[in-house]
């Protein structure tokens, strides 16, 4: 089973969960392709729920800093 990470676009900041074997990614917000070693890795899943779960979590509190700051 393959795993699942979670890492930044570098470009405009979008969180993504996509396959550990992944060497590049086109990032589903701007549109422009990044090399994974290059973007913030949050972690690495065994299962995609759980990956799915951690990012919700993360935009949620990413948008709360926002709003309180």
């Amino acid at each position: 089973m393959s795993k699942i990470r979670v890492a930044e676009c570098p470009n405009c900041g979008e969180i993504l969960a996509f396959y550990s074997s992944y060497k590049t990614k086109l990032c589903t917000r701007c549109g422009k392709r990044f090399d994974v070693i290059k973007s913030k890795i949050y972690g690495t899943f065994d299962d995609a729920l759980k990956a799915s779960e951690f990012v919700k979590k993360l935009k949620y509190s990413r948008k709360n800093a926002r709003k309180y700051s």
